[in-house]
């Protein structure tokens, strides 16, 4: 499942693997402001803060996902 996320450099894409997911819960309960559960464990992105306030969190969030499902990569 890919969601896009944009700001003023350029588009960021999230994708969540929701095959590999373990729904741990890691993502959600460390920045509720950009992840939600979405019913059953696995996140879903609803970003409600400024992404440039939060990335360096997001990026920490990703590399800390432990089955490696949160994937983050820039678009121009």
């Amino acid at each position: 499942m890919s969601q896009w996320v944009y700001n003023y450099r350029g588009s960021l894409k999230i994708d969540i693997d929701i095959d590999t997911c373990t729904a741990c819960q890691l993502c959600y309960d460390r920045l509720p402001s950009v992840f939600v559960n979405r019913g059953d464990g696995i996140p879903f992105v609803v970003l409600k803060v400024d992404l440039n306030q939060i990335y360096e969190e997001l990026v920490q969030v990703a590399e800390d996902c432990p089955s490696g499902s949160i994937l983050l990569s820039w678009t121009e």
